[in-house]
């Protein structure tokens, strides 16, 4: 493989979980409006409120719970809920991602920028071998592991979370 700079190789890992990152948030998007139906039967004098034109509307997915009377026999009450409530509201997220790696470094002028060639990990019972009777050539490369871990969200974040929540 060709010699990369060490950047550009962190650059190209910090892309590729960004856009692993994306994936996961979106798959969590799209599982969350699996909770909904459209709204078929709505009214028209609700369609245009808040931007939803008509037939745009979504309705919650409901479900009936049952609480029973406190003495175990009847029922105190039944609740339609919607099924969105009791679902778990935080999305998925890749909290760590180790990486590792078999690399060799140089450096192609003095003070000049690091270079790194990936190769293909070795086996675990890959050992030091002669070959033709010459004499084995030391292996250089070096074995590493990158470790990422998420930092909190944004407040912004969480706050629009919050409120789009008290919404439902």
């Amino acid at each position: 493989m060709a010699d990369v700079s060490l950047s550009d190789l962190f650059s190209a890992i910090s892309r590729a979980m960004l856009d692993a990152q994306q994936a996961v948030s979106q798959a969590s998007v799209n599982q969350y409006w699996n909770y909904f139906r459209p709204a078929d039967g709505l009214r028209a004098s609700l369609a245009g409120q808040a931007g939803v034109a008509e037939g745009e509307a979504l309705v919650p997915l409901m479900r009936k719970i049952v609480i029973p009377a406190p003495n175990g026999k009847g029922v105190a009450s039944e609740l339609s809920v919607p099924l969105v409530s009791l679902v778990n509201h935080g999305s998925f997220s890749l909290e760590q991602v180790t990486l590792k790696m078999r690399v060799a470094a140089s450096v192609d002028e003095a003070g000049g920028p690091l270079k790194v060639s990936v190769l293909p990990a070795r086996r675990r019972d890959e050992t030091l071998q002669a070959t033709d009777g010459q004499d084995a050539v030391p292996d250089t490369a070096q074995e590493i592991e990158l470790v990422f871990r998420r930092e909190a969200p944004a407040e912004g974040i969480s706050r629009i979370t919050t409120e789009a929540i008290k919404l439902l």
